[in-house]
């Protein structure tokens, strides 16, 4: 989880193996993915489905927010969440209890796109 902390964006569970292996060679994959797995029970970590890719981790840790993901190079960004007053007026009218929602954002990153115009 030390591992997990220090990393500034959401990974997957093959890069955090990546960076572990070379502490402890006795790791394996399957170990990191059942330990992410029981993290994310108890809520611990937070699992990021990504259309295009496999899934990645983050620490549960801070405020509800979303992603903006590149879908050429995998840059995520950390985005604040815009649906709160949104999600109260929702529940005004439908009488619904929202319990949760998920945004997911997709785009070409400034470098991705800046790459594709000079080729």
């Amino acid at each position: 989880m030390n591992q997990l902390a220090q990393n500034v964006r959401p990974i997957s569970a093959q890069e955090l193996f990546d960076q572990i292996r070379y502490q402890n060679s006795k790791y394996r994959l399957s170990t990191v993915y059942r330990n992410l797995n029981l993290f994310e029970e108890k809520k611990i970590v937070r699992r990021i489905n990504i259309d295009y890719k496999e899934s990645i981790f983050e620490l549960a840790l801070g405020e509800h927010h979303h992603h903006l993901l590149c879908m050429k190079c995998a840059e995520i960004i950390t985005l604040d969440c815009p649906l709160k007053e949104y999600e109260e007026e929702l529940q005004r009218k439908t009488k619904y209890t929202i319990l949760d929602h998920k945004l997911k954002l997709y785009g070409i990153c400034p470098k991705c796109n800046n790459r594709s115009e000079t080729f």
